[in-house]
């Protein structure tokens, strides 16, 4: 009866006149379809606050990586501990993308870190065990005089003019460090005349040490004076 006087009132006064009769309460629930509905005629306001988040949210699984823009995902978009081995491509993660003091010990294995992991001066000796380094680990040649002198430096040493077998002696203090029965040795960085000998003795004192010139013939040769000279001399104090 009520469908007959809908239809009797559609058919009088048109879908205006319709419209102002019918109401959410007049429609049996679920029976409104899309084909019912008018393309773009549906708000926000007309659906639910779960509808809104529904369809605002992101499904589980929905978005792979041909969707996502290169470089489009920054730090902050990543839960915490979401990023694991398995995640990381092999060779993709240098020095900037570690946070200073990130890896530790715990985080490397054994025998995993080799010369070619190691960047040049890389390696304090703050990071060195006591010793942890034998003669396995040192290139051979690969050690000057100054990795292992307590002191080097250089020295100016004037020699007077000397006759055959007579000597000058000298004293070269030096600074910063206590010498006293360490070795100590020199090499001339200048010419240097076939007769002339030279010594260097580390003494008792705690601030120098004593260098000899002496004017010694080769054996079977008479030689003759030297003249003196000024020369340039490196050298070098090894502990005991």
């Amino acid at each position: 009866m009520l469908v007959a006087l809908l239809a009797l009132f559609v058919a009088l006064g048109g879908p205006a006149h319709a419209a102002r009769l019918i109401n959410g309460s007049h429609i049996k629930r679920g029976t409104v379809a899309s084909k019912q509905l008018k393309d773009r005629s549906i708000k926000t306001r007309d659906l639910s606050n779960a509808a809104v988040r529904m369809l605002l949210s992101t499904p589980d699984n929905s978005v792979t990586a041909l969707k996502l823009g290169d470089n489009s995902v920054t730090t902050r978009a990543l839960a915490p501990g979401s990023v694991v081995t398995g995640s990381v491509g092999d060779n993709t993660l240098t020095a900037a993308d570690l946070a200073t003091n990130a890896v530790g010990t715990e985080e490397i294995g054994d025998n995993a870190v080799g010369q070619s992991e190691i960047r040049n001066n890389g390696v304090a000796a703050s990071e060195i065990a006591d010793d942890s380094i034998d003669g396995g680990e040192i290139v051979d040649h690969g050690l000057s005089i100054r990795d292992v002198a307590r002191s080097v430096g250089m020295l100016q040493w004037p020699i007077a003019a000397l006759d055959v077998d007579e000597c000058d002696t000298d004293w070269v203090p030096i600074t910063g460090i206590e010498i006293a029965g360490d070795f100590v040795v020199i090499s001339p960085t200048s010419a240097w005349p076939r007769d002339l000998v030279y010594t260097v003795n580390g003494t008792s004192s705690e601030g120098e040490f004593k260098v000899q010139a002496c004017n010694r013939p080769r054996k079977g040769q008479t030689g003759g004076p030297i003249p003196g000279a000024t020369y340039l001399f490196n050298y070098a104090v090894l502990g005991y």
